[in-house]
């Protein structure tokens, strides 16, 4: 029976061809029906249109560097590029017949039904979708979609953007403007290296963060974030023999692991007694800082356990954002330096008299509001014109100089110094009283007899003092205290005298 239905089935075809050869022959040799002719070539230049723009069509979706789908209602891909399968990290065999559901996280293929039965409409649709890789990868990528209909059955074309690198720098350029917000803001440099490091973490693994400055062939630490280990005292003092002098001192990136750290080592560029924590997995990333070719320091991030963390791209964007960060760095730099030339003595480093007065004032007014007390003191170093008119002005500097920072090494952070003029200076001592004037009269003459004991000079330092103090329940103004200040401090200087 099988066999009688082929074999009517063949015969069928046979007839059919024999038919439609007879039709061709007749319009090829009709030199008379001009209609049929036209109707000839007018069918034979529609088939050779229609399958060159097939052909060129495939090959425009072939060469597209963005994906391309042929999918089902239902989200089954029935065809698609080889940009797309490569997109996804698939082989284009591998690629037909998946889902939709297949390429997107869990959560989100959740939603697909929905979203297909209420957005996919003949008039297409644009949107975000976070995608994923075979291998699990996630990554963002944008969709244009549109219901059409091949062949009289409704089909979806998918066209898909891997917006991963627009994303970087979207982000990276988000970086950038908030590093040179903060510049240009009224946040001083350490608050500044912080915000560095938050802002690099959002592109990069910044776990482990440093930031140095060289200056004189020494690299110091002024920013120093690590999980092994906290900033030691000879990095503070700065170093001429770890990787972040070596950045500094030839002005170019490096990327290198335990081994390489081991070789540089051997070869005496580095001292591996100044690197710190190192481990078999460490890996370093470091590039210089450049202010207009000159190098000003060097900025790193560290990985412990992770040897392929960082590669040759992090290199190039640390070196992008490094222009940045030196920028920023430089101006609070000069920032500050144009606040210590207004609010600060540039001989010794204490506070200016206008400086020091505005500070003593907003102290008052604290301790208006606490009901707190403060203590001032008023000195006066004894013989200091005799100390210039026998051996110099530049003596006297000196001697200026060593008693700040005398002073400096007595009291505490809140403390402040104030150079009044010539040499007399004013300290504040916040939440102070009467009863702690005796220790900082002793710590005071202490660490003077110290200084006189080192100075090897023919003359020893000396100075009096003058001792006042802020009570609330009896307040008095700056200039009150100031005056009982200077004239305890003169009734010390005419007891010397006698």
């Amino acid at each position: 029976m099988k066999k009688k239905e082929k074999e009517k089935n063949q015969k069928q075809l046979t007839n059919k061809l024999m038919k439609s050869h007879q039709r061709i022959t007749e319009l090829e040799k009709s030199g008379t029906n001009k209609k049929l002719q036209e109707e000839y070539f007018k069918f034979k230049q529609d088939e050779e249109f229609l399958r060159g723009s097939e052909e060129q069509f495939r090959i425009l979706v072939e060469m597209s560097i963005d994906a391309i789908f042929l999918e089902t209602t239902e989200g089954c891909i029935l065809e698609c590029n080889a940009a797309g399968a490569k997109m996804f990290g698939y082989n284009k065999e591998e690629m037909i017949g998946l889902t939709i559901s297949d390429l997107v996280p869990e959560e989100f293929a959740k939603k697909l039904p929905r979203i297909i039965t209420e957005k996919e409409t003949t008039h297409g649709i644009f949107m975000s979708r976070t995608s994923k890789k075979k291998d699990g990868t996630i990554f963002p990528t944008e969709i244009a979609s549109k219901l059409v209909n091949i062949r009289g059955k409704p089909r979806l074309i998918a066209y898909i953007r891997d917006i991963n690198e627009r994303k970087k720098n979207e982000k990276l350029q988000g970086v950038l403007y908030n590093i040179s917000k903060a510049a240009n803001s009224d946040v001083s440099l350490n608050q500044l290296y912080p915000l560095i490091h938050r802002e690099l973490n959002k592109i990069i693994d910044a776990t482990n963060f440093h930031i140095s400055l060289s200056n004189k062939n020494k690299s110091f630490f002024s920013y120093y974030s690590d999980e092994k280990d906290e900033l030691s005292q000879i990095h503070k003092s700065g170093t001429t023999d770890n990787l972040a002098a070596y950045i500094s001192r030839y002005g170019k990136s490096i990327l290198v692991n335990h081994k390489q750290i081991t070789e540089m080592a051997s070869q005496k560029k580095i001292k591996l007694s100044q690197m710190g924590t190192l481990t078999n997995d460490v890996l370093l990333l470091g590039v210089p800082l450049k202010m207009e070719g000159d190098v000003i320091g060097s900025m790193a991030v560290l990985s412990y356990t992770n040897p392929n963390l960082y590669n040759k791209k992090d290199i190039k964007l640390m070196e992008f954002v490094s222009e940045q960060v030196a920028t920023a760095i430089q101006r609070k730099q000069m920032e500050e330096e144009m606040e210590k030339l207004a609010h600060f003595d540039s001989l010794t480093g204490a506070c200016n008299r206008g400086y020091g007065l505005g500070l003593l004032s907003r102290e008052l007014k604290f301790a208006r509001r606490r009901k707190t007390l403060f203590l001032l003191v008023y000195i006066d170093i004894d013989d200091f014109k005799n100390i210039n008119d026998t051996f110099g002005h530049g003596e006297g500097d000196q001697v200026l100089k060593k008693v700040v920072k005398l002073l400096k090494s007595t009291l505490r952070d809140i403390d402040i110094i104030c150079r009044m003029g010539g040499d007399e200076f004013l300290l504040i001592f916040p939440e102070s009283s009467l009863n702690d004037a005796p220790l900082i009269r002793e710590r005071l003459n202490k660490n003077l007899e110290k200084l006189n004991q080192t100075l090897n000079k023919s003359y020893n330092i000396g100075f009096s003092i003058g001792i006042s103090c802020y009570n609330p329940d009896h307040p008095q103004s700056i200039d009150e205290l100031i005056s009982i200040a200077d004239e305890n401090m003169y009734k010390e200087k005419k007891k010397k005298s006698k």
